[in-house]
């Protein structure tokens, strides 16, 4: 793989971007909630062939760009204390925290209520997230793959892990999804755009113009569950 800096100009402003050339068919150009720009293209095409590619892009990047800088908050590390706010299924809750002989989280009444003995209220509570992502994405995999069954695909197989930078993604040599287990702090909505947007890639791996139209007669709010999720702050 290489790694580069590279630049391109779009009227007055410079917009510098990450380049990775790797092992790949496609070329990818993702605009970070950070504001920074990757791109990943094969290792074997031409450099100014990448460039005009962006540039090509460039007003749907500085939008992009624009939209995480007025929408997008950088979290706020959490302390695992009594009194913080943490989503679930699109709603939030507040953190009771209580010493006690036994380890256990639970909903009641507006608040996560853990109590804790031998594990910390931190490890309790990611294992609680990683429990109840499974359930849900296997229970809403199911539910959306029916939509699916007509183009004669096998069901891909699920793995939840923490994404740092998508909500999800589909690995056709092993045809299988990988959902973000911070999804599970949305609503099912947005769980379900994340899992028909992975399923679209059993049929087209590039988003191209015929996989944005299975996405849109699959899921027609795509876009606003997408500008939903964007603006989750996790």
């Amino acid at each position: 793989m290489i790694a580069t800096i590279e630049k391109i100009e779009y009227g007055k402003e410079v917009i510098e971007f990450e380049l990775l050339q790797e092992d790949r068919k496609t070329l990818s150009i993702e605009v970070l909630p950070t504001t920074k720009i990757k791109v990943k293209a094969p290792e074997n095409r031409n450099k100014q062939d990448i460039i005009k590619k962006v540039q090509y892009k460039a007003k749907w990047i500085t939008k992009q760009r624009q939209y995480f800088i007025d929408n997008y908050k950088e979290p706020d590390e959490k302390r695992y204390i009594s009194g913080e706010c943490f989503w679930y299924l699109g709603k939030q809750y507040r953190l009771k925290i209580i010493k006690s002989n036994t380890d256990s989280v639970k909903l009641k009444k507006g608040c996560l209520i853990v109590e804790y003995n031998l594990k910390t209220p931190a490890k309790l509570i990611n294992k609680w997230y990683k429990d109840k992502a499974l359930y849900a994405y296997k229970k809403e995999l199911d539910k959306c793959f029916q939509k699916f069954i007509a183009y004669n695909i096998v069901k891909p197989s699920l793995k939840i892990r923490k994404l740092t930078k998508r909500w999800g993604s589909y690995n056709k040599n092993s045809n299988t999804i990988t959902m973000n287990i911070e999804a599970i702090k949305a609503n099912k909505d947005c769980i379900d755009y994340v899992i028909y947007h992975e399923l679209c890639h059993c049929l087209y791996f590039s988003h191209n113009k015929q996989f944005y139209t299975l996405l849109e007669s699959k899921c027609k709010e795509w876009n606003k569950l997408k500008n939903k999720l964007e603006k989750l702050v996790l």
